[in-house]
């Protein structure tokens, strides 16, 4: 039997382009805006999701993100000249005072310093081109096709623009990063300086941390071009939802519009979890498998579900000995007939070949007596 390629195609790319079937979609003044699931990566409404426009300090975001990545939040970070003398909102460095690398990053998020992120720049990076060059193949790497920074800090620049759909690429990206959450989910926080004891108390600028219930983070951003521009995120009955919104007449207003749209109009469902064991019948012998991830997807409240699958295997594996936990195969659900996501199937352990390309499963049946089925549900 030929080899089948197999491909992984996430609900986030699934629904990348769809409109909500619900009637009554939100009133929002944003020229652009998203609203996505943070767990599964559905798109609950969109509005010019694909249109470059500058991000301002939602810049910030990617800065940050790729500092924790790659920085030390202990360095003690000395200000350069340079950092010092950039404008606009600012955490008022100096120039050769030092701060640890933790504190520019509160001074990044909640005050949204220019001046902060450019020290982060230096202090990760030989030089700021260098650290925007990263930026730029971080955002590459997540997906962000329509995204390019020309800075640190989201400064207006020719060439610096973004999406609302990358810009939840990387919000999404970002708030699996625990001290990134933790950063943007702090209202209030007391930046400390090194050696001379100076302190700034920092309120976050993102006012729904404290007026919408739920309201965990993130950033938001301001310039003449921009206009008002926000991305929240917001956790209810363990669902994660973050809304990007660009150049509005109320951003938090427009937030929280989507917000209460998405937890009030969409579920998710449980699927398949991870390592549930799956049992596929090949020839005259009954493979046992089990599902390398979970699949978790969003619906509408209205939708009635008929979930069916269909399991394929790479034949081609059955010819030789198979390593415990090795990929061999996807199943595939559909919800009335329509892809919702694939699954990767693998080994359950290792096995040799009989003479006639069956596997022996002997062993594998006698440990799994007594446990589940397997079957998907």
């Amino acid at each position: 039997m030929r080899q089948k390629i197999l491909f992984t195609i996430t609900l986030f790319f699934l629904l990348s382009f769809t409109k909500p079937l619900l009637a009554g979609e939100p009133q929002i003044s944003a020229q652009s805006a998203i609203l996505v699931d943070g767990d599964t990566g559905a798109i609950l409404y969109s509005r010019n999701p694909n249109q470059q426009r500058p991000p301002a300090s939602l810049t910030k975001i990617l800065t940050t993100i790729l500092a924790i990545e790659k920085g030390n939040l202990e360095d003690v970070v000395e200000i350069s000249k340079r950092a010092a003398q950039t404008g606009e909102a600012r955490l008022n460095l100096l120039a050769g005072e030092k701060i640890t690398l933790e504190n520019l990053l509160y001074g990044a998020l909640l005050k949204s310093g220019n001046d902060a992120c450019v020290a982060i720049a230096e202090n990760v990076s030989p030089t700021v081109e260098e650290f925007v060059a990263l930026m730029n193949l971080k955002a590459q790497l997540l997906g962000c096709y329509n995204t390019h920074f020309e800075n640190t800090n989201g400064l207006p620049a020719k060439n610096h623009y973004s999406t609302a759909l990358d810009l939840a690429l990387i919000a999404r990206y970002a708030l699996e990063n625990p001290t990134f959450t933790k950063i943007v989910s702090t209202p209030v926080y007391t930046v400390n300086w090194e050696e001379s004891g100076r302190k700034k108390k920092l309120k976050n600028t993102n006012r729904l941390l404290t007026t919408y219930p739920g309201a965990t983070g993130i950033k938001t951003g301001t310039t003449i071009k921009a206009g008002q521009c926000l991305v929240a995120s917001a956790t209810r009955e363990n669902r994660n939802l973050i809304a990007v919104i660009l150049k509005s007449n109320n951003r938090f207003y427009d937030a929280k519009v989507l917000l209460d749209y998405g937890f009030a109009n969409f579920r998710n469902i449980d699927i398949i979890g991870q390592n549930k064991i799956i049992k596929h019948n090949l020839g005259n012998k009954e493979l046992v498998l089990i599902t390398g991830k979970p699949l978790t997807i969003t619906v509408n409240n209205t939708e009635k579900l008929n979930i069916t699958q269909e399991v394929e295997v790479d034949t081609s594996l059955l010819n030789k000995s198979i390593k415990k936990h090795q990929f061999m195969g996807y199943i595939t659900y559909f919800n009335n007939g329509l892809e919702i996501g694939k699954v990767p199937l693998l080994s359950v352990q290792g096995v040799t070949v009989k003479e006639k390309g069956y596997l022996n499963f002997k062993n594998i049946w006698q440990q799994l007596k007594g446990k589940s089925t397997g079957k998907a549900n």
